[in-house]
């Protein structure tokens, strides 16, 4: 009896683990992640050919994936309707994180990672940034890739749509 009562113990142990593990796998699938949707984010060197063709500006968003009001702005500001339709309307979008590892050639010159600080930082985020490095920062390039401004801190859209359209 107690042989029985051991296999049942084990079965129904198995059978709740792989219940629990199923409930998980299926939350996990019906969960939404919030993620910036704009017609296209793309790469700095790609951004650069295409403001050379149609002279659009460019704006970098310069972030670091531990910072949360990156994150914020990413929902909040990002995701907003009329924020999104005007920034493809006239820009060429980048994010860039301030403490990425591949090698980068902007203005002739090639930026890396350094290691040096508590984090590192790549070289071309401090560069943007005039080493004043605040997270997020929005980087406002000219087709020439001249610098037209740099907007540090979270921004509301509201306050961002009145940033951009200063300047």
């Amino acid at each position: 009896m107690k042989f029985n009562s051991f296999i049942f113990s084990v079965l129904f142990f198995m059978g709740s683990g792989l219940f629990y593990q199923s409930c998980i796998s299926e939350a996990s699938a019906n969960t939404q992640i919030k993620t910036v949707e704009t017609k296209q984010w793309t790469t700095l060197e790609n951004a650069i050919v295409l403001s050379k063709k149609d002279n659009k500006k460019i704006l970098i968003n310069v972030y670091t994936d531990w910072c949360k009001w990156c994150k914020v702005m990413d929902d909040k500001t990002f995701n907003n309707d009329e924020i999104k339709s005007y920034l493809e309307s006239n820009y060429h979008l980048v994010k860039f994180n301030a403490e990425q590892k591949e090698e980068i050639k902007f203005k002739g010159k090639s930026h890396t990672f350094d290691t040096s600080g508590r984090r590192g930082i790549h070289t071309l985020a401090s560069e943007l940034l005039d080493g004043q490095l605040s997270y997020p920062s929005l980087v406002v390039l000219d087709a020439n890739l001249n610098k037209l401004q740099t907007i540090r801190g979270y921004k509301t859209p509201e306050q961002l749509l009145e940033l951009l359209n200063s300047k």
